[in-house]
């Protein structure tokens, strides 16, 4: 990107506050009322999740503290039929720009409401209304930012796994764009009994296991010295022979994508030699406790600005975050700088900004329908995430 537009909350306040006062009192005299909409799930099953984005947007309001802006949270619960008919008491009020849904199945009819732009807060981008911009952190901006990584440390055989049930839509879109040119692809079972025995084969365990147990069996044999020095040297490994990949891309989170690293750990695939990469993290503090997921790499935003944010959500409310909240707390961020540089009125065109935008998750630009990242690379390593790119 070239020079960036900035609309980092504070400095942009700072700024501001600091330029000519009579012109800056003129123009607070003028300006209209903005007027966001903040759909989200405020009941049901995702009422928690909802709360912390609606908390997160409450939060920039906070920093901006500017009276003139108002939200009207309406209540999406979490589907597409509510997310409709609140997406329509926006249109009575009014309202152009409506920060939500977070949730990609909510989007369905959305496209039905006229004169109104949606910020959803969805990594997904396939088959979105064209009046909503998915504003979470999507596939092609995870790997956009891998691609330059692999080229500059230079990997060549990527293996990638995804589970055979989940993610299909992902791990279509990932293998049809090969950008990562994938040495081999697979897919594994999500039972965690069967996922050990599939990551055997694929890394030919018994078949190196079997290369050591026949190689110890010759140098038994031998009184040499040069094999009594090698066969001690085998009595303490457990396969013999290198793997023919470099690195593996899995795709999949949480306690299977431990399952996953750690079966690759019992088939005697060193994460010091093989580098371990994924994708849709957001700085999960319980890899830190595996062996398994040390040097793990994986994109993600801005790690510093992340913990700034977490730790003043939290001493206001008392309360950790959802992680993702951090991209409500932008896009609230990034319509209120669009509105304050265009004479106080809110116009979707400036979304659009060729420049792009900086904020607290990174910086960013909107093209089509989505917002493209610019993430950084980082990898897990004596229980901390390490920026490496």
């Amino acid at each position: 990107m070239k020079k960036l537009i900035t609309f980092l909350i504070l400095t942009y306040l700072s700024f501001t506050i600091n330029s000519s006062a009579a012109n800056q009192e003129k123009k607070l005299e003028n300006k209209n009322i903005l007027k966001i909409g903040v759909l989200l799930p405020l009941s049901g099953e995702f009422k928690d999740t909802g709360e912390s984005f609606l908390k997160a947007i409450q939060l920039a309001l906070y920093d901006i503290s500017d009276e003139n802006i108002k939200i009207y949270p309406q209540d999406s619960k979490g589907n597409a039929f509510d997310a409709y008919q609140s997406a329509k008491k926006f249109e009575e009020e009014g309202i152009e720009i409506v920060i939500g849904p977070i949730f990609y199945d909510s989007l369905e009819r959305l496209g039905e409401i006229n004169n109104i732009t949606f910020i959803s807060l969805t990594n997904k981008t396939n088959k979105i209304p064209k009046n909503t911009v998915a504003f979470g952190i999507n596939i092609d901006s995870q790997i956009n930012v891998l691609k330059k990584y692999f080229d500059e440390i230079k990997v060549n055989k990527t293996l990638f796994l995804s589970p055979n049930s989940e993610f299909n839509e992902q791990s279509k879109s990932i293998k049809q764009k090969d950008i990562l040119k994938f040495y081999r692809t697979y897919s594994y079972d999500t039972n965690p009994r069967k996922i050990t025995g599939e990551i055997e084969k694929i890394t030919k365990y018994r078949e190196r296991k079997k290369d050591l147990e026949r190689r110890i069996k010759i140098l038994e044999k031998s009184d040499l010295y040069k094999h009594k020095q090698e066969l001690k040297k085998l009595e303490q490994m457990h396969t013999l022979g290198e793997v023919n990949f470099d690195s593996v891309f899995v795709l999949d989170f949480g306690e299977r994508l431990k399952s996953v690293l750690t079966s690759f750990m019992f088939s005697d695939v060193s994460n010091k030699k093989v580098n371990f990469f994924t994708i849709n993290q957001w700085f999960d503090e319980t890899f830190f406790d595996e062996n398994a997921t040390q040097n793990l790499h994986f994109p993600s935003i801005d790690f510093d600005n992340s913990k700034k944010f977490n730790k003043k959500f939290s001493n206001i409310f008392n309360e950790e975050p959802n992680q993702v909240s951090i991209l409500a707390y932008d896009a609230l961020g990034l319509i209120y700088y669009c509105w304050l540089n265009n004479n106080f009125q809110f116009k979707v065109d400036q979304l659009y900004n060729k420049k792009g935008f900086k904020g607290l998750h990174g910086e960013f630009i909107i093209v089509g329908n989505q917002s493209l990242q610019k993430l950084k690379i980082y990898k897990i390593s004596k229980k901390k995430f390490i920026k490496v790119y």
